[in-house]
């Protein structure tokens, strides 16, 4: 027998006939051998020994004959040895030290408490759980915890164990709850058909969970339980990285009270239930997640809860696919929903959802739903195949969604709301019903939009309905372009309406708004129709190339100021279209008797709304230059003679916000008052508009538009984009050649003002030899100053009504000041949109008030500053 090795057999042969009589008479360091067989003993190890069994694991048993089986008290290692606890209750008690138990395999619970520090590595527990309690820091490696009546793993106190690459199951109630205090690192670990939940976090409890996997629970598969008052939750919370859930019988995540979580790359499979549930006040945070196959909804937050999730995947849910309820708050990223049950974005109570980047598709209801006082704030999102409806909001729901994409859904956007929403630089496309649709007295704002292939109505109004249509275009419609219904109200500013399959636009009964610069044409029924009653007001109106131009009802009231026609076969503009602007038949122009040129008194109305616009210094100054110009080519041609050289087209140099557009529809109209264009009208278009998506098919999309700016202005904005860095066969290319063509062909019937970064406007100019000869002037558009921007908000203010005190510019001046003027900032537009924020936020502020006063409801403060 070699120095320091003791042996136990029974019979005593070679050394002691019970574990604890060799231990004891072992010195430190020395390995204690146990023969095979059972030896009914309570152990205490209390000395940094190696106690072994002598023929490897599963030879050797050490039975209680009550209470534990084995206490651990120092930095003693056990080998190979099978211990069975009396009655099975506890087996193994560590409470000091640093102990290692090695392939042991325990019959009973292990407790680690105080501030034990043991390890134990391929072991495996059975009929009871595990249980590390206190200020312990235990390492289990390669563990197996089977048929635990209660929890299979419990975490309490200050704890903070390494758990790797272990395994749970048949768990009589959670595999694994973490309370109290306790964090530690539980990683590529396995819960299998817990009772309960799979993984439990109670209190300000904060564990990592990296690469597990939770199948078939009872229950959550994980839930988080955080304390009822807010400010004792835990700093860092849970986080669960790379991890599977599997068909937990509940939540795939239950998140409720203060809890605080992130989960990131976590896969929710087939939940019983909803996929990931965020309640009370908890906040989770999901990175790159995925739930599929939910039994109710993929992902609920309610009650006063918070969620940001970037990259979120939800494919399948029997119900909604995200549902925000309550006064929750989410905020999502890269979101793709697909094959929901209900809609895949439901906003309900007084939720506030923001989207960022995100497909929403395949689902029998909504894309996104709005509803009682929900409010969403979208921007870059696409939804398809929504069966009843894109966008829809309703009650006193309200909605911002910017460059948004509606394709192939049954309605493209519903609007039942007051709360008039608001859709911008967006497209509704190829819709099976309506493209838009505004129930009776609800209101909807759409800048710079796009409606074309609907099967029925592109936009409907219902009664008593209100619009704001801005820059938009209404195409190829199977019904009418634009339906107002009785007392309908709607604003259109330079709008197109074109192949309408009926009316272009139909005004019923006593409706009202105004039509202002705006064209119709290639209508399958009258172009205009007006009912009785209705009084709309159409200036600059411009109908041309249809087989009927207007009908009006024989009481009808609506007036036409400056419009004209071209190439429509029949029912021309009525008469009184006629007062005040020349009227174009085909090519020829003919002035009404009477009627002057031009008229001094409205260039002055153009000039003074120049004037007024906040900032643009030098545009002002170059385009009163240009005005100058213009008068003395008017009154040499009246002289007899010549004029001098001069370009009217354009180079916009600027960054987005600065006015480029609204300067633009500015010089159409100034160009106009002078007589130098018939009507002055604007028309939008970009890249998109231009490029055709096959060999041939560009210069006739280029014509096209061309064609409706004919008479006006055409605005191409990022033309830049017309001709790509690195991209040599790009079609942009043939869209400049047709383009330059049609300029010179029509050289005084049209002005194109071309606009985009001021350091990329140089590099579309020299694309082409025929630009650079005709655009030889460029306006600079600068950014606006912080005081500008403050004038800006000012300015919004007044027009809804609100009111800015001193203190208030002081602090939006400091505001913006702070701002960073990189790529993503919009200046004017940014400026806008902090003034729809405050508004918001004022809103809030309003409702918690029990009487507001007038003045409550007008004034804005400096605490509705949104955060940077």
């Amino acid at each position: 027998m070699r120095p320091g090795l003791l042996r136990v057999s029974p019979r005593g042969w070679g050394g002691h006939r019970t574990i604890g009589a060799a231990i004891r008479a072992a010195a430190p360091g020395a390995t204690v051998s146990v023969h095979p067989g059972e030896y009914v003993e309570r152990l205490v190890l209390d000395r940094p020994v190696t106690l072994v069994a002598e023929d490897g694991p599963g030879t050797t048993r050490l039975v209680s004959p009550e209470g534990p089986a084995l206490r651990v008290t120092a930095a003693a290692t056990v080998r190979g040895i099978t211990v069975l606890a009396a009655g099975g209750g506890t087996a193994v008690v560590v409470d000091r030290g640093t102990p290692t138990l090695h392939g042991a395999e325990i019959h009973g619970a292990v407790t680690v408490s105080g501030d034990a520090a043991p390890t134990l590595r391929d072991c495996r527990v059975i009929g009871a759980g595990i249980v590390l309690a206190d200020a312990s820091r235990a390492t289990l490696v390669d563990c197996t915890v089977e048929d635990a009546p209660g929890g299979g793993i419990a975490v309490s106190g200050d704890a903070a164990p390494q758990v790797r690459a272990c395994a749970v199951s048949r768990a009589g109630g959670a595999g694994i709850v973490v309370s109290d205090a306790a964090a530690g690192l539980f990683e590529d670990c396995r819960v299998i058909r817990p009772a309960g939940a799979g993984f439990a976090v109670h209190d300000r409890a904060a564990p990592t969970v990296r690469g597990g996997w939770f199948a078939d629970a009872g229950a959550d598969a994980v839930r988080l339980a955080g304390p009822d008052d807010a400010a004792a939750a835990g700093t860092g919370g849970t986080l669960l990285d790379r991890c599977a859930l599997v068909r937990p019988a509940g939540c795939g995540v239950a998140a409720s009270g203060a809890a605080t979580a992130t989960l990131r790359s976590v896969r929710v499979a087939e939940p019983g239930g909803i996929g990931v549930l965020a309640t009370d006040r908890a906040r989770l945070r999901m990175e790159s997640c995925a739930v599929g196959t939910a039994g109710s909804s993929a992902v609920v937050v309610r009650d006063g809860a918070h969620l940001t999730a970037d990259r979120l995947s939800v494919d399948g849910a029997a119900a909604n696919g995200v549902l925000a309820r309550d006064d929750a708050t989410v905020r999502l990223s890269d979101v793709d929903v697909s094959g929901t049950g209900f809609s895949a974005v439901h906003v309900g109570g007084r939720a506030h959802l923001t989207v960022r980047r995100g497909l929403l598709r395949d689902t029998p209801e909504y894309g996104m739903r709005v509803v009682e006082l929900g409010l969403c704030d979208a921007a870059d999102v696409r939804v398809t195949a929504a069966a009843m409806t894109g966008f829809g909001i309703a009650d006193r729901g309200d909605l911002t969604a910017r460059r948004c994409t509606v394709t192939g859904c049954g309605v493209g956007v519903s609007v039942d709301s007051r709360h008039r929403p608001l859709v911008a630089d967006s497209t509704v496309a190829e819709s099976r019903q309506t493209g838009v649709h505004v129930a009776d007295g609800a209101a909807v704002a759409l800048l710079r939009c796009g409606v074309r292939a609907s099967a029925d109505v592109g936009v409907r109004l219902g009664a008593g309905a209100a619009a704001l249509l801005d820059g938009c275009s209404v195409t190829d419609t199977g019904g009418t372009g634009i339906a107002v219904g009785a007392e309908g109200t709607p604003t259109v500013l330079g709008t197109t309406v074109a192949g309408s399959g009926r009316n272009g636009v139909y005004l019923a009964e006593r409706a009202h708004g105004r039509f202002d610069d705006c064209a119709v044409s290639a209508a399958g029924y009258p172009a205009l129709y007006v009912a009785d009653g209705a009084d709309t007001a159409f200036h600059r109106l411009h109908l041309h190339d249809t087989d009927r131009g207007v009908v009006l009802a024989d009481t009808a009231g609506a007036t036409f100021t400056d419009c004209r026609s071209s190439g429509v076969a029949a029912d021309d503009l009525p008469e009184r279209a006629l007062a005040r602007r020349a009227v174009l038949s085909g090519t020829a122009a003919v002035e009404p008797a009477g009627t002057p040129a031009h008229d001094a008194e409205d260039l002055d109305t153009v000039l003074a709304e120049l004037t007024e616009l906040i900032g643009l210094v030098r545009v002002k100054q170059d385009v009163s230059r240009l005005v100058n110009v213009m008068r003395l080519v008017r009154q040499r041609e009246r002289a007899g003679l010549h004029p001098p050289p001069l370009s009217r087209h354009l180079v916009f140099a600027g960054n987005p916000g600065t006015g480029k557009t609204t300067v633009a529809r500015l010089y159409g109209r100034i160009l106009a008052a002078l007589g130098l264009l018939p009507s002055g009208h604007l028309v939008e278009a970009d890249r998109g508009d231009l490029i055709g998506e096959y060999v041939g098919h560009t210069a006739p999309k280029t014509t096209a538009v061309f064609r409706r700016a004919l008479g006006g202005v055409l605005f191409v904005d990022e033309a830049y984009a017309l001709v790509p860095d690195g991209q040599a066969g790009d079609f942009g290319q043939e869209a400049i050649a047709a383009l330059v063509k049609l300029m010179e062909d029509h050289r005084d019937e049209v002005v194109v003002i071309v606009a985009g970064y001021p350091d990329q406007m140089g590099r579309f100019v020299a694309a082409n030899p025929g630009l650079a000869s005709r655009f030889t002037r460029t306006l600079a558009f600068d950014d606006y100053t912080a005081d500008e921007l403050v004038e800006i908000v000012a300015d919004q203010a007044r027009r809804h009504q609100y009111t800015v005190d001193g203190a208030l510019r002081d602090a939006l001046a400091g505001y913006f000041a702070l701002v960073p003027r990189d790529a993503r900032f919009g200046n004017g537009r940014a400026a806008r949109q902090v003034f729809q924020e405050m508004t918001e936020r004022q809103a809030q502020r309003v409702a918690e008030m029990s009487a507001p006063s007038p003045d409550d409801l007008m004034a804005l403060s400096t605490v509705d500053i949104p955060a940077l």
